[in-house]
């Protein structure tokens, strides 16, 4: 596995941006840039990854995009040459969706479409509830993840959300679950008392996937950088 590339910080400078190149900007440990990897990996896209310090942003990315957040593309347009730039996970997934025809992952019926963007917005619930349990809250927040998850339980009929292989909806909710092992710590067992079979099954398909496993962190990394972020200390570039 190669090295992830290091995180700049204020006081840095902006690497050159290259034409016919499209440009990641990101955090390693980030669950946001993560559906953009799952998306650029499912799809085959070549990019060049810059990640992004979150404490101390650098100068240069706040004028980019004064929020501050990751992920976003960047990229100079072929034809005008101007720079273009696109930040939120979701509108950068849309937009890799909709600009490269290779390996659609959103369904092209527009209902079944809608119905699947409904399912990703409201898992913010699950990643509200997955927040406030790993925050301290345990005792509601477990309440509320299983309530949450019994939802997507039922919704569930076959081997993905997205019918015989992963479509847009499964990579966009699937980095929450590979982080529900960092909650054991709390209390949260996932499927402890065996009334998420399918959703259990659904995990096992994930973690086989050669997209998921392409741009995984490894769990204990993870673990280390999560009880930084939880101190206030997050340390970017742990290996």
């Amino acid at each position: 596995m190669t090295s992830a590339p290091k995180h700049l910080k204020s006081g840095s400078e902006c690497p050159q941006l290259k034409e016919n190149q499209l440009r990641l900007y990101g955090m390693r440990f980030c669950p946001y840039v993560q559906r953009a990897k799952l998306v650029l990996a499912a799809k085959n896209i070549p990019y060049e990854e810059i990640n992004v310090n979150l404490v101390e942003k650098p100068e240069w990315y706040l004028e980019k995009n004064p929020p501050g957040q990751v992920p976003s593309l960047e990229w100079i347009d072929r034809d005008s040459k101007e720079t273009r730039f696109i930040p939120e996970s979701l509108i950068v997934c849309d937009y890799l969706d909709e600009t490269n025809s290779q390996n659609r992952l959103h369904p092209t019926d527009p209902y079944l479409k809608t119905k699947q963007r409904v399912l990703i917005d409201r898992f913010s619930n699950v990643v509200s509830a997955f927040y406030k349990t790993f925050r301290g809250d345990a005792k509601q927040g477990i309440e509320d993840l299983n309530k949450n998850l019994a939802i997507y339980e039922e919704i569930l009929q076959d081997t993905f959300f997205g019918g015989s292989k992963p479509a847009m909806v499964d990579y966009m909710i699937w980095p929450w679950f590979e982080r529900f092992p960092l909650l054991s710590e709390v209390g949260f067992e996932f499927n402890a008392d065996g009334k998420l079979p399918k959703l259990a099954a659904w995990i096992k398909s994930m973690e086989a996937n050669e997209n998921v496993q392409k741009i995984k962190v490894p769990t204990e990394t993870v673990k280390r950088f999560m009880e930084g972020y939880k101190n206030g200390k997050p340390e970017y570039d742990i290996e």
